[in-house]
């Protein structure tokens, strides 16, 4: 009893450290918060303004607002424009969401070869999940459809 009770207390410490806080530029799976206060966007019009500019991550907080309709109507279609518009000016985050909506068909006609194409975009930037999303593809787009 008491060599159990000593090892979770042990043990237990290492239960709850924090999360250490990924590096912006690294994480292709951006919460909308953290991808506003990096556009320094407040408002719909002032990331789509930044975002028109050639602000990517602008045009990440945009596509978000969209996605999850944050003070506007849920809009996929402009989620995915933005998102779209991020990945053309070589942000990760942009590829990654732009993939997760054509992978759905949210917004757009379902495209699993583009989709695939954006995975594999963002794991040039090192993002374990697109890996694992583009092979989930690769194994569903190498399948046989039956008819």
């Amino acid at each position: 009893m008491r060599m159990g009770f000593l090892c979770l207390f042990l043990l237990l410490p290492c239960c709850h450290r924090p999360a250490k806080a990924p590096s912006p530029a690294a994480s292709a799976e951006q919460p909308v918060e953290v991808a506003s206060v990096l556009s320094g966007c407040q408002s719909l019009q002032q990331c789509a303004q930044a975002c028109s500019s050639g602000q990517p991550a602008a045009c990440v907080a945009a596509g978000r607002l969209y996605e999850y309709g944050h003070g506007v109507p849920i809009d996929a279609a402009s989620a995915y424009k933005a998102y779209d518009r991020a990945c053309a000016l070589g942000y990760a985050g942009g590829c990654y969401n732009a993939a997760l909506l054509l992978e759905a068909g949210r917004g757009v006609k379902k495209d699993a070869g583009r989709a695939r194409q954006l995975y594999a975009t963002v794991c040039q930037a090192g993002s374990r999940t697109a890996w694992a999303r583009a092979d989930a593809l690769a194994d569903i787009t190498a399948a046989p459809t039956l008819r």
